[in-house]
């Protein structure tokens, strides 16, 4: 009785992550397909590709990179390069596939930085640049980042007006969640994310909010996922200063998603340095993966640290259970089609319950250090700075070059870029 409860617990953990992998994914592909104007047959293809590059992604790092249970999903930080990059194409004459190949440059140009800092093997190193003060401050701009990004996905509009019914519905599913992981006990709290997204995508469906499959690819067979859909990756100038600029929140993304993941272990049998050095070479890869398949570049997510603590799930085999199935769901188109009916409000609201948790590990990571005048003054301006910038338009820096058009239009990226500017120049005394 005892094996049988644990094969179904397992099975339960597996489902539960399976349904966080797919609610990381079907969002940001559609965002990128907006944007960019593409067809539903090239989002359907687009959402196969981010599923394979997800479920790939996740296994080779958990494997060979951090060994962590870390989701490597689709980077929100990177919807914002591409959008600017839209802009600047437009302003530009460029077509759009001209447009999505210097984007797939960016890409590469990213996973060779990323496997170069993975080299580095200087303990001081990461502790001067990147320390306690610098992550947490990070943590917080991301999750007050994320936390936009998901508010936004809840909000149900059609032809322009918002729908409010479905979209109190979709506030419903985050409070739901919220409260049952903080009130439930046992196998409630445990799956408190999955029993939402359950609940919700039931309640969207008798409420006629259920999405309509994207695409209309041949549904009886078996697809692989294209290779350079969005043709051989391209460079300039322009994108290789701003990938540059870029890959200093990439690199401090990873150091966030297993440091934060290391506090919700506790340290237990992580050893933290080697695992950042093995997720940058790995990261890198999956950039390159990201860049050969035409796809957002995936990124440790640290957003799975909140999910880990909402949930206690703390085992690799569901995870890899998990992220095997999903890999096997990219090559089904039916089962693609199927998957693409979850609501993006119902996954939105998921995503948000696990926010909390994640500001929640960015205080305690600030809080861990002896904050003396220095340090509360370098953690107000850093948030100032960032924070500013999230409630500015886009085109308050048209008149930029491109590649500070896309450094100055990100507030995680400013607000970064500050933070670490100025733990490096003041000094402790």
């Amino acid at each position: 009785m005892k094996y049988k409860g644990q094969t179904v617990g397992t099975a339960l953990q597996s489902f539960q992550w399976l349904m966080f992998l797919i609610g990381t994914s079907i969002a940001l592909p559609i965002v990128i397909g907006s944007v960019f104007g593409l067809s539903e047959t090239e989002i359907s293809g687009l959402m196969q590709r981010t599923l394979f590059l997800v479920a790939l992604g996740s296994i080779l790092q958990k494997v060979i990179g951090h060994s962590l249970p870390i989701i490597e999903g689709p980077a929100g930080s990177w919807v914002s390069v591409f959008v600017i990059l839209a802009a600047f194409s437009k302003q530009n004459g460029l077509s759009v596939e001209e447009s999505l190949s210097l984007g797939m440059g960016s890409l590469a140009l990213a996973g060779c930085i990323l496997i170069l800092m993975g080299l580095v093997k200087n303990k001081l190193f990461y502790q001067r640049v990147f320390p306690p003060l610098v992550s947490g401050v990070f943590l917080f701009l991301l999750a007050i980042q994320l936390s936009g990004i998901f508010f936004n996905g809840m909000i149900v509009q059609e032809e322009g007006n918002v729908d409010w019914k479905l979209t109190m519905l979709a506030i419903f599913v985050f409070i739901f969640i919220v409260i049952l992981s903080i009130k439930a006990k046992g196998w409630g709290k445990q799956f408190s994310l999955l029993i939402g997204i359950i609940v919700g995508w039931g309640v969207f469906a008798i409420f006629g909010g259920a999405s309509t499959p994207i695409g209309q690819r041949d549904l009886n067979s078996l697809a692989v996922p294209e290779l350079f859909s969005w043709g051989p990756p391209a460079i300039n100038g322009s994108i290789i200063t701003a990938t540059i600029l870029f890959s200093f929140t990439l690199i401090l993304n990873n150091i966030a998603a297993i440091d934060s993941m290391y506090d919700v272990y506790d340290g237990e049998k992580i050893n933290k340095q080697d695992s950042i050095r093995r997720g940058f070479v790995v990261g890198g890869i999956n950039h390159w993966l990201s860049s050969i398949f035409s796809a957002l570049a995936i990124v440790p997510l640290p957003v799975t640290s909140g999910f880990v603590q909402t949930t206690k799930q703390r085992s690799g085999l569901p995870f890899l259970i998990a992220a095997g199935s999903l890999l096997l769901i990219s090559f089904m188109p039916q089962v693609v089609h199927v998957v693409s009916t979850l609501p993006v409000a119902v996954a939105s609201a998921a995503l948000l319950s696990t926010i909390v948790n994640m500001f929640i590990i960015s205080v305690k990571k600030i809080t861990s250090i002896q904050l003396k005048q220095r340090e509360l003054s370098i953690i107000g301006i850093s948030l100032l700075s960032g924070t500013s910038l999230f409630f500015q338009s886009s085109d308050l820096f048209k008149d930029l070059p491109s590649s500070l058009q896309i450094v100055m239009s990100n507030g995680l990226i400013v607000g970064t870029f500050v933070v670490i500017a100025l733990n490096l120049i003041w000094r402790n005394n």
